[in-house]
This record gives structure tokens, sequence and C-alpha cells, in this order.
């Protein structure tokens, strides 16, 4: 144990010594690199949620209408929405994120369902269900 211990001392001292081996003058060794300046710290996302006025919307005939107003409580950004698989069904007017509080028109397009996505810069969604039914033809 105690030979042990010996050659433990002895191996960290030639490493200890062989580290301090640079060459060169006497002087003062490089300092570290400087420390990263700091960074503004991430803004915390506001305190409301993001809500739509409507949570679904239903259309009996193509070029039906609706309007959402999307808010969210303490928030000035910009709104924007993920139309997912909502492209054939409905349309979003306007169709490039407005600031918050923001009112959207979604009209129907094609038969078919599905959700709507509107997100704000921090990620927090508020969904709305699409749903067009178009009924055509005539009971004889």
């Amino acid at each position: 144990m105690v030979h042990d211990m010996r050659r433990f001392f002895i191996y960290f001292a030639v490493l200890a010594s062989a580290g301090g081996c640079g060459g060169g003058g006497g002087g003062p060794s490089a300092p570290f690199a400087a420390a990263p300046a700091p960074t503004a710290s991430p803004t915390a996302p506001p305190a409301g949620s993001l809500s739509a006025s409507q949570s679904a919307v239903a259309f009996t005939a193509q070029g039906q209408s609706a309007t959402v107003d999307v808010v969210e409580s303490g928030y000035s950004g910009n709104i924007g929405f993920d139309p997912g698989a909502c492209a054939a069904i409905a349309s979003i007017t306007p169709a490039s994120q407005q600031p918050a509080p923001a009112t959207y028109t979604i009209t129907a397009q094609g038969a078919g369902s599905c959700t709507l996505a509107f997100v704000d810069r921090f990620g927090q969604r508020a969904t709305v269900a699409i749903g067009v039914t178009l009924t055509q033809g005539s009971i004889k």
C-alpha cells in the first residue's frame, strides 16, 4: 500500500514538473482566453396564453367565411399560423403574420376538416377546428 502511494506521488511529481517545461523565456505565461461577453437574457413569454375567439368554425357552402380574433394578454409581437392540412379546405387571410391582437378571416374552399394552429413567437398555440360540408344537388 505504501509502495503504491509512493509510486503515485512520484508519477504525479514527474507530470507536474514536465508540464511546466515550455521552453523559451522565463516570463509569465499567456493568460487564458477572455471570458465571453454576457448576452442578454431571453425574453420571458407573456403571462397570458394565446387564444382564439372561436375554437371551431363550420361551413356548408364554398365561399362562406368566418372571422377569428387571436389575442394574448401582455403580448404585442406577431401572430402567425400553420395551415397544416387546411390548404385545400379553407383559405386564411391575411396570409402573413399580424401584430397582436390579430384578426384573420377563414374562407371555405372545399369539403373536409382540418385544424388551423395560430402561433406566437414563443411557440404558444391556439387552434381552430375547421369543418366544411358541401351539399350539392337536389332531392326529387
